[in-house]
């Protein structure tokens, strides 16, 4: 019988290193040497929300109704709102059924994008710098990534002139992002 105990799966050592935690780390290091430190990390908010806000989810929490499973694709309602935001804001209609995912949150979509669009060896293209989600995503999906410079000189924007044929052939998706994270330009 195979000991099983200590094996590991070779995407784990794909993954690199947890990015945030190590920065996470830092800090921590740099306030013990008593440096006074600006946190402009990962978006954390530093300030409780707004009384109204406070109110309205303590209600939330006494609602019987609350302790469920939220749908995965959200409500119906939600959904269309949605959908009417992104008319309204960026004049592009779609439909709620078809053509709208909803997400716990940006890394939980980046995470499985490659997983929904690709297959393993496949390539894709990535921002560097880039969100960190995007490698541990491809890594986990077996998808190679190139990565596309963001310089100033080319007004953080990817020269997608400089991207080899090759490199296009073997891409099941390119990703895009503005502004760009980290760099918001």
């Amino acid at each position: 019988m195979t000991d099983r105990s200590k094996r590991r799966s070779s995407r784990l050592s794909r993954l690199g290193s947890a990015i945030f935690a190590e920065v996470a780390e830092w800090k921590e290091e740099a306030r013990r040497e008593g440096l006074d430190v600006i946190d402009l990390g990962i978006g954390s908010p530093d300030r409780p929300p707004s009384e109204r806000v406070r109110q309205t989810m303590a209600a939330a929490v006494l609602r019987d109704d609350a302790y469920r499973y939220p749908l995965s694709r959200g409500s119906a309602a939600f959904r269309q709102t949605a959908v009417d935001w992104l008319f309204h804001r960026f004049g592009i209609r779609l439909d709620p059924e078809r053509e709208l995912v909803t997400l716990m949150g940006s890394q939980d979509g980046l995470a499985h994008l490659a997983l929904a669009v690709s297959e393993p060896g496949d390539m894709a293209i990535v921002p560097d710098p880039g969100y960190p989600i995007y490698a541990a995503g491809l890594a986990v999906a077996g998808v190679e990534p190139y990565f596309v410079p963001l310089l100033e000189n080319n007004g953080f924007l990817p020269d997608l002139e400089a991207i080899p044929e090759q490199v296009w052939e073997k891409s099941a998706f390119i990703l895009l992002n503005f502004p760009s994270n980290p760099v918001s330009a």
